[in-house]
């Protein structure tokens, strides 16, 4: 049986690509055993379009959380939700979309989440749900009971997970962590992915690629996402 495995750090609201993995995979693993990325990072932030191009929605952490497992990284200030719900909302006031998904997304965001792994896995999962695309399972590396450590821990979770296939991007981030060589005693074949996706709606031009998916869900809609996302493949 073939099961398709992907490792990804669990980043706040994600672009397109990100789920592109999730459509193309049996497992995703949030990759949240690894040290917390040093100053700015898609694990504390995305861009979306404002009124004068692209803006940065960022989450506060604490210094402290540097030196830390994504895991163990603690949300600095418990009202930052509101800046971005009240962002999000006069951003997207104008899309189709808007009142539907900031519905789905605001509870998430208002919760007591005081760890960052915990919002953005939670976030990943309920887009991903929004999205219609059941049938994946959702994994956290810091709960797998992992003896390796870092990158070593990569083909641990593909024992673990009895993977055939590890998708992975073709960026000199995602190769860097590979052994071809290891991967095949392992008897597990590597699959990269190369992410195109067109243009879509947006309410103001000139299109800007590479936005959080929110962007997208906000402008055309769950169902069109989807399609550009197999678009992609």
């Amino acid at each position: 049986m073939t099961i398709r495995v992907t490792i990804h750090q669990p980043n706040y609201l994600p672009w397109l690509g990100y789920f592109e993995k999730a459509l193309r995979t049996d497992v995703f693993i949030f990759f949240d055993n690894v040290q917390m990325p040093m100053n700015k990072s898609f694990v504390t932030r995305n861009r979306i379009k404002g009124s004068n191009g692209p803006q940065w929605l960022t989450v506060p952490v604490l210094k402290s959380s540097e030196t830390k497992p994504i895991a163990e990284a603690k949300i600095a200030d418990a009202l930052w939700h509101r800046k971005h719900l009240r962002t999000l909302r006069t951003v997207y006031q104008k899309s189709p979309w808007c009142d539907a998904v900031i519905d789905r997304l605001s509870p998430i965001m208002e919760s007591d989440h005081t760890n960052i792994a915990d919002l953005n896995c939670a976030l990943v999962k309920e887009i991903n749900s929004i999205l219609g695309l059941n049938g994946r399972t959702f994994l956290r590396a810091s709960e797998m009971d992992l003896v390796a450590q870092g990158a070593e821990s990569i083909f641990e979770i593909l024992e673990k997970t009895r993977a055939t296939i590890y998708l992975t991007g073709q960026g000199t981030g995602s190769q860097r962590h590979l052994d071809a060589d290891k991967f095949s005693d392992m008897g597990v074949a590597i699959e990269y992915m190369s992410i195109e996706f067109p243009e879509y709606a947006q309410e103001k031009l000139p299109f800007e690629p590479r936005l959080s998916i929110i962007d997208a869900l906000m402008n055309i809609g769950p169902e069109e996402v989807v399609e550009i996302l197999k678009k992609g493949r």
